[in-house]
């Protein structure tokens, strides 16, 4: 990893840290960029200086123009057609290549393949139920099947659990030894609220999850109903595949033979894919997430991964979830609670700000207690003052989180558009 200074132009520096940068394998995907952008011959990339002054940062609306021109050579080059989630912004096409009979993994997917099978989180033997989402246009649960096939896994396609029939899986899962689980967080612990309800139990050696963090919080709940169960991130993206994989003290190795990370001065990732065959070329892709790259033994990994947009605007004010998280954990004694706010407008105008606090053991006093300490934050409190706006804290269980769609934790939900 490299620290690196370079002129934007003679009045301005800006510093950028970075993992290791092979020109090379960068001006092939910056080639591929411009080719589909028909701008012609690409510049020629030397060195850091010269791909930050001659790649411009790639954001959302810009992707997504690209994969548009990506669609339009279909028949050069037969894809699958999805979309991102839009959890957190706008979908956006995403395509991925289609695998054609007798074809095999590309180079980048044995190498992920490798790595999962070295650190032990997939292998021969293990059936592992897949439980990411089918349908709403996303293209994980196939994609996650594929890397399970490859790591010579058994699969349950599951997809989610059916409310009238849970039982039902449970116990289908419990029969056929089912010991490794796969989706996103929310889901995880929806199983788990099922299995502490019904008392099937499952014998889950690993729990692999991807889509959004995982949280001390959450990991607790899934080792309190899976005892001794071992827990893996694979942190990335639906437009360019998993840039890290976690290890046991909670940082993601980044997987820098496939790709080059940037951190910018706002501590924002920026993305550049280095698999030529990917439809789309993801060059800088802003994540929108803010990261650290932490350095260690010669290899980088992720770590303090947190979401960059993660505000809300509550009568004028911009207000941080993670700032009303850190208050509730002052007051619980506790870090990194599973926790959401809702926003309605109220008949005679005002807003309503909900904070649900999702744990199993908080009480009416407690929250309370969590609601004054939010009353302390000056921009809160300024809604009260003004009586503009009121302020409400309830506790939930952590399997009633709100899901989007994709089975992802809404930490914002704001209905206010909607009257």
């Amino acid at each position: 990893m490299e620290s690196t200074c370079f002129a934007a132009d003679e009045a301005d520096t800006v510093e950028y840290s970075h993992t290791d940068f092979v020109p090379e394998r960068l001006q092939l995907v910056v080639d591929k960029l411009w080719q589909l952008q028909g701008q012609g011959q690409a510049p020629t990339i030397d060195s850091y200086a010269d791909f930050c002054r001659l790649v411009p940062v790639m954001q959302g609306h810009d992707y997504n123009d690209i994969a548009h021109k990506a669609y339009a050579k279909r028949e050069e080059v037969p894809v699958q057609i999805g979309g991102s989630s839009g959890t957190t912004g706008k979908g956006k096409l995403v395509l991925s290549r289609t695998q054609a009979p007798g074809s095999g993994p590309s180079e980048d997917d044995i190498q992920l393949i490798t790595e999962l099978r070295t650190i032990g989180a997939l292998g021969p033997g293990d059936v592992v139920a897949n439980l990411f989402m089918v349908g709403l246009f996303s293209l994980l649960h196939q994609g996650f099947n594929r890397l399970l096939e490859a790591c010579n896994c058994s699969i349950v396609p599951l997809g989610t659990l059916d409310p009238d029939q849970v039982g039902s899986q449970l116990d289908f899962l419990r029969r056929y030894r089912v010991n490794v689980l796969a989706g996103t967080p929310g889901t995880l612990i929806q199983v788990a609220d099922a299995v502490r309800k019904s008392g099937v139990k499952l014998e889950i050696e690993r729990i692999l999850f991807t889509g959004e963090r995982m949280g001390a919080v959450k990991a607790s709940v899934l080792r309190e109903v899976f005892k001794g169960t071992r827990i893996i991130g694979c942190y990335g993206y639906s437009e360019c595949g998993f840039v890290g994989i976690e290890h046991p003290d909670g940082r993601y190795r980044v997987r820098d033979d496939a790709y080059f990370l940037e951190r910018d001065p706002d501590g924002r990732l920026l993305v550049s894919c280095l698999d030529v065959n990917l439809p789309t070329p993801v060059v800088r892709y802003d994540t929108g997430d803010q990261v650290e790259f932490v350095e260690h033994c010669g290899q980088v990994f992720l770590d303090g991964i947190e979401r960059a947009d993660s505000s809300f605007n509550f009568i004028g004010n911009l207000i941080d979830i993670k700032t009303l998280r850190q208050l509730a954990g002052h007051v619980l004694c506790r870090e990194d609670l599973i926790f959401e706010v809702e926003l309605n407008t109220r008949a005679d105008g005002t807003d309503d700000l909900l904070v649900r606090v999702l744990a199993d053991d908080v009480d009416t006093n407690d929250c309370e207690r969590i609601r004054d300490q939010l009353l302390s934050h000056a921009e809160i409190r300024e809604a009260i003052d003004k009586q503009a706006g009121t302020v409400h804290v309830e506790c939930r269980p952590p399997a009633e989180a709100n899901l989007s769609g994709r089975n992802k934790h809404r930490q914002i939900i704001d209905n206010r558009g909607d009257l």
